[in-house]
């Protein structure tokens, strides 16, 4: 290979590494996105609230009528713009989360849920990169699921 040949190959290597950060591993396009599902239980029988949702309990309370929230799982999902992924969520229902638009403030999905083939909500939801949004969801046990959908 000439030497200005393998300069140019250097150069490119080089500069490819430095968009990714100096990382050895790939790099991850700006229009990737992490998506981060989790599934609250909310009751009115007791007075406790989960540890880990300590830090949106002001969002909780002033958005619900419950007096116990409980984390009952929690999903994560590397996607890129244009695919969609399927989160389990408890009592046989899914979530289905299609990345419609990712720049890097703003991030826009499409969200399906369901049970079973019966469609529950399908809704577009547009939130700053790093956001979340609480939705109310359906009755269980005593109590309801409370969805909590974030985009880094």
């Amino acid at each position: 290979m000439p030497s200005r040949s393998r300069g140019l190959w250097v150069f490119a290597a080089f500069f490819l590494l430095l968009l990714c950060g100096g990382s050895a591993g790939f790099c991850l396009a700006a229009d990737t996105i992490a998506i981060d599902v989790g599934s609250v239980y909310a009751s009115n029988s007791g007075k406790e609230i989960d540890p880990s949702l300590v830090h949106i309990r002001g969002k909780l309370e002033y958005m619900f009528d419950y007096s116990s929230y409980r984390l009952l799982d929690r999903k994560r999902q590397r996607l890129s713009e244009g695919e969609k992924n399927d989160f389990e969520l408890p009592d046989k229902r899914s979530m289905r989360i299609k990345v419609l638009f990712v720049d890097e403030k703003k991030v826009r999905l499409y969200v399906r849920i369901q049970e079973k083939e019966k469609k529950l909500l399908g809704t577009t939801l547009g939130l700053s990169r790093g956001g979340m949004v609480l939705v109310g969801g359906p009755v269980y046990e005593s109590g309801v699921l409370i969805f909590l959908i974030s985009a880094d």
